[in-house]
């Protein structure tokens, strides 16, 4: 018997819903702000000469603007936790958790630290790199909040659609080439999991994946024909957490892309990507171990293997993502709670580390440019080489160790707990994950759990070949002649904020697991 709800009953339920969105709205109204600012200020200042100083205000202004209504917005959001308990929202197109609202948290917290990231290296980006990005962080938002389908699909393209012109926002042809990359890749991903998502609403009549006629449906479908359903809906997911076989985009649009949006993508979408899945996961009643663990295989072999051969720092780091997909991947494939906590406990390490990894690389492209610049004010380079300069390689790396030790200790740091050695999170990161599929293989005596199990360890293994690349040339080469390496006060530290948690998380880790389990 369909249960029909009376007009007053519809508004007060949308008000609610509108209560709960406040930190949703204020990004929302700091993306409407910063476009009319930029339009104004752009008539007020077309007059001033040089253009450059007159886009250098304009970016400080946005930045500014940016990081104030973030701040705003992780206060309420703090403030949500405390106060707000767990309800659906607009007709359970949407669900404000503890959950939700801890994974909102990590992802404007990772926007400002990418923030003040362009800040402290003077990226100076155009006035439309601000709004466009703050749409990504709603589009975020709104997926860890998504249990309806059609929602989830929207809240996808969101994301997606802001990430294509966050990729190209320089204008140059090496991104202008990778985005149209990354769009073609996303849009085939987008298809299969949208044509997945109507397989699923056909099964089970209904887009709630919380509902129960959900699960009942499904489970009443054969299994072939569900779990293939499923799979081409996931496929979606995979290509948000850069997952194999949805992974090809990603060492292009790493290498290309901005420093400081390369590190945002790194973190934020798989962060948003991975409650989904989680949810998602929760919601099918079909055994999905098998096809999870070839996933995670997958994803680990081609990111390890495929970094080993890197000499760009940037497209090491980007296949270091791919294979750290695959492990966070073996929390799915156990779906224990140890193994939910595990991939939680995860991505908090990996924003810390991932963001340190690529603030670090960005000091030494922002030296290889200086040092670049100089030669071509002094006419002592070709242009051949103007065009093959490349600030990312691993070379640029050489003895800067030996000129500058505390940034060559702080990356060797970051590379040790991206290998998951000890005395960084890292270790705990995967010892946790393993843990958790170990104890899974024990109550279900299933092969393909053992055989994840050996193959994670022996890639672990193998990663430390080309983490270890980094500080080779940072300790073992020797520098160039006459070579200089300076960051300033406020460069160190950014740098170090982002470090110590990685280390004070290898003495508390028990500290933080506590915390996500009572999440």
């Amino acid at each position: 018997m369909t249960n029909f709800i009376t007009l007053p009953n519809q508004l007060n339920q949308i008000f609610q819903s509108i209560n709960a969105l406040l930190p949703e709205l204020l990004l929302s109204t700091s993306f409407l702000l910063m476009i009319l600012i930029d339009l104004v200020l752009y008539q007020k200042l077309k007059n001033i000469e040089p253009s450059v100083t007159k886009d250098r205000w304009i970016n400080h202004i946005m930045l500014l603007i940016c990081l104030i209504f973030l701040t705003i917005t992780l206060s309420q959001i703090v403030q949500q936790f405390y106060v707000t308990n767990d309800a659906f929202l607009f007709g359970k197109m949407l669900v404000l958790d503890s959950k939700a609202i801890l994974f909102k948290f990590l992802i404007i917290l990772s926007t400002i630290l990418v923030l003040v990231h362009t800040y402290v290296i003077k990226k100076d980006f155009i006035a439309e790199f601000y709004p466009i990005l703050i749409s990504m962080v709603i589009g975020l938002c709104l997926m860890t909040m998504s249990v309806n389908l059609l929602m989830i699909y929207l809240s996808i393209e969101i994301v997606s659609v802001s990430s294509y012109i966050l990729t190209t926002i320089d204008k140059t042809r090496k991104s202008t080439e990778s985005g149209l990359k990354y769009i073609l890749f996303g849009a085939s991903a987008s298809a299969v999991m949208l044509y997945g998502m109507s397989l699923l609403y056909g099964m089970t009549g209904t887009l709630d994946i919380t509902s129960s006629e959900f699960s009942r449906g499904l489970s009443q479908i054969d299994s072939v024909a569900s779990t293939v359903a499923i799979v081409l809906t996931i496929s979606g997911f995979l290509f948000k957490i850069s997952a194999s076989p949805f992974h090809v985009w990603t060492p292009d649009i790493y290498e290309s892309a901005p420093t400081p949006v390369v590190a945002f993508f790194s973190v934020a979408p798989k962060i948003a990507g991975f409650l989904v899945a989680i949810r998602f996961y929760s919601a099918v009643p079909n055994n999905l171990q098998a096809i999870t663990a070839f996933l995670a295989m997958a994803s680990i072999t081609f990111g390890n293997f495929s970094a080993l051969w890197q000499n760009n720092a940037k497209r090491l780091l980007a296949y270091s993502t791919i294979a750290h997909s695959g492990f966070i991947l073996i929390g799915l494939v156990t779906m224990s709670q140890l193994g939910l906590t595990s991939i939680v406990f995860y991505l908090i390490v990996t924003l810390f580390t991932n963001l340190a990894a690529f603030l670090l690389v960005d000091y030494v492209e922002q030296l290889s440019v200086e040092s670049y610049q100089l030669s071509v004010s002094n006419n002592e380079i070709s242009v051949k080489s103007k065009i093959t300069n490349n600030p990312s390689l691993i070379t640029k790396f050489q003895g800067l160790g030996r000129v500058n030790p505390f940034y060559g200790i702080l990356m060797l740091i970051v590379m040790i707990s991206l290998a998951g050695l000890p005395p960084t999170a890292g270790f705990f990161a995967k010892l946790n994950i393993f843990s958790a599929l170990w104890e899974t293989y024990q109550s279900t005596n299933q092969p393909i759990l053992l055989w994840l199990f050996v193959f994670g360890l022996l890639n672990t293994a193998i990663a430390l070949f080309f983490y270890l690349k980094i500080p080779f040339y940072l300790f073992f080469k020797e520098p160039l002649e006459n070579q200089k390496f300076e960051l300033n006060p406020m460069q160190y530290f950014l740098a170090i904020i982002l470090i110590l948690p990685i280390l004070i998380l290898f003495f508390k880790a028990d500290w933080l697991m506590d915390l996500i389990s009572y999440i």
